[in-house]
């Protein structure tokens, strides 16, 4: 839910438009305000950012702590994990694979994986690619939390939802999916016989001069990494502990910002996959329903105003990042943290509309915080869809731990945290004082809900 209205709040503004931003001076100015703002808010340990439009270098820096305790300052050669940025690697890497004539992407996925249970299905990997597949995502099972700190083999990881029901008929709707990237992982292993990182190294990164981007490691000890935080009662702690071989092909890169920018260059300008590829890449498709998707293959496009986005951000423990690239300007803005309490999805279009000289949107402020009554508490617990802009169901879970209410909800980068009580069965969240969740509950029972953030809003109906 984090990052739920990322697409809507681009093309939103709150705030009349403000002094001329073409003076350089000014733009790094309020580029600076904007991200140690964002920090303070947080709060975030720190943040690397880089700022490119066309062959104009306007900002690449380092703000706030890479290392709280030992003070190392971040800067733009800081590794930081990437988290589900990563997807448009795997992409590429079947885009290859696709342009040599290895996989086709209406092939079925049981031509490469025959021990998956398709229970009746056939999923073809552009539906894992686009996220419509159906099948279970293993970050939404509460049965693999436990595991975190095991180092898993990718059938392992699949094991977790091997045998549940699928969530729909695939190409009948979509939902964010880590395991249908776990899977693709394993396809180009299956197809290259080649590991995953060693193939992802051998294709991209060394003949692109990516010197500092890898499959993270475990637990490095090189002093360029960033350590990652978690927010607990206003203070940053070390983020618990994630064994990267799970998150694999959906999640486990690290990179820098530097390195970063010169990965998104070269894929936006034909250098990773050919043209067709990038555009299979950058173009939604449709459900068999007729609606259109806002998703491409580990890509999303989006709008900031009159201007084309494609965008992804990435949350994993202790890390969050925000990636746009804005083509008719040919523009890129990416933002890096190694802190999970917010999603810099925000700060990284604000800072694009600074240096289009665009009004910023505003963060509210936050409403007072009221003792709950267990009675609305459990009442309001469940599973809830929401209709979202794109004609897709958006999915949220509520639930009860350790007396707290917690949301949970299916997409890229979305952690668990606490709701906050306002009253009047209305629910807010620390990282957003924008985001508003309201229920609708007669003698006890919730009869629907409304979620708000930024300038967009969502009627949800609950599961049965």
């Amino acid at each position: 839910m984090k990052r739920l209205f990322a697409i809507l709040t681009l093309a939103a503004a709150s705030l009349p438009a403000q002094q001329s931003a073409s003076n350089r001076s000014q733009i790094t100015a309020r580029i600076d305000s904007l991200v140690n703002e964002y920090l303070a808010a947080g709060p975030t340990a720190s943040a690397a950012v880089a700022v490119v439009r066309g062959r104009d270098t306007i900002l690449m820096r380092g703000y706030g702590y890479a290392d709280i305790s030992t003070h190392r300052a971040a800067g733009p050669r800081t590794v930081y994990e990437i988290g589900s940025i990563t997807k448009q690697f795997t992409s590429s890497a079947i885009m290859r694979l696709v342009e040599q004539h290895k996989i086709n992407l209406d092939d079925d996925m049981s031509k490469y994986l025959p021990d998956f249970p398709m229970q009746g299905h056939h999923v073809t990997i552009r539906q894992l690619l686009n996220h419509t597949s159906g099948i279970h995502s293993y970050t939404s099972k509460a049965e693999w939390r436990p595991h975190w700190a095991d180092d898993l083999s990718p059938d392992s990881i699949v094991g977790f939802i091997k045998r549940d029901t699928f969530d729909f008929a695939p190409g009948t709707a979509w939902r964010y999916n880590n395991t249908g990237y776990v899977l693709l992982g394993m396809i180009i292993e299956k197809v290259t016989g080649t590991p995953y990182a060693t193939y992802l190294d051998e294709q991209f990164f060394k003949p692109l001069g990516l010197k500092q981007t890898r499959y993270c490691p475990n637990h490095p000890t090189d002093t360029t990494f960033a350590i990652g935080y978690s927010p607990r009662g206003g203070q940053l702690v070390p983020s618990e502990y994630l064994s990267l071989t799970q998150p694999f092909a959906a999640g486990a890169l690290c990179s820098t910002v530097r390195d970063f920018l010169v990965w998104q260059r070269a894929l936006h300008n034909g250098r990773v996959v050919n043209a067709t590829s990038y555009s299979a890449m950058t173009t939604p498709e449709s459900l068999t329903t007729g609606s259109r998707l806002n998703y491409g293959f580990g890509l999303q496009i989006a709008q900031l105003g009159a201007h084309r986005v494609i965008v992804h951000g990435g949350g994993i423990n202790g890390f969050t990042t925000a990636q746009y690239w804005i083509p008719d300007d040919s523009m890129s803005v990416i933002v890096f943290t190694n802190s999970d309490g917010q999603a810099p999805d925000a700060l990284a279009m604000n800072i694009g509309r600074v240096v289009l000289n665009m009004p910023l949107v505003s963060r509210p402020r936050a409403a007072a915080v009221v003792p709950l009554d267990p009675k609305v508490r459990d009442a309001v617990a469940g599973t809830y869809e929401f209709a979202s802009p794109t004609g897709n169901p958006f999915v949220v879970h509520f639930y009860v731990e350790n007396g707290q209410l917690m949301s949970k909800a299916d997409g890229p980068g979305q952690g668990a945290f606490p709701m906050l009580y306002h009253g009047n069965n209305t629910f807010g969240a620390s990282f957003d004082p924008s985001l508003r969740v309201i229920f609708s509950i007669e003698n006890g029972v919730v009869t629907g809900a409304t979620l708000n953030q930024g300038a967009g809003s969502m009627k949800g109906t609950r599961r049965p």
